[in-house]
């Protein structure tokens, strides 16, 4: 959602209707990279390069495909932030748990 806020007014100005339209999709393929944990620069590169050579695969494109064909380039770091913040939450609502029960008594 950052990246939409952001982004609002300098989308204001893009120029045309065709120009916003790719404007999105271009978006539409960065978000998904990120989503996916996917390196962004070499998913996009990828995805072009293949369109670009007559691809009509549209499946084998899509971020999670792409992802099982390119194991080295899935972000691992972001899976182990994503666990670590997901483990800290679970402590921290053990730890109020364990207060109010400790303050109900």
């Amino acid at each position: 959602m950052k990246q939409v806020a952001i982004g609002r007014k300098n989308w204001l100005f893009i120029g045309s209707i065709p120009a916003g339209e790719r404007a999105a999709n271009l978006m539409t393929l960065v978000s998904s990279a990120v989503r996916n944990d996917l390196h962004v620069w070499s998913y996009v590169k990828g995805v072009l390069d293949a369109l670009l050579s007559g691809c009509t695969n549209y499946h084998s494109l899509r971020p999670d495909v792409w992802a099982t064909d390119h194991p080295d380039q899935i972000r691992t770091y972001r899976v182990d932030e994503r666990r670590d913040k997901a483990d800290r939450k679970q402590r921290q609502r053990a730890q109020r748990r364990a207060q109010r029960l400790a303050a109900q008594a």
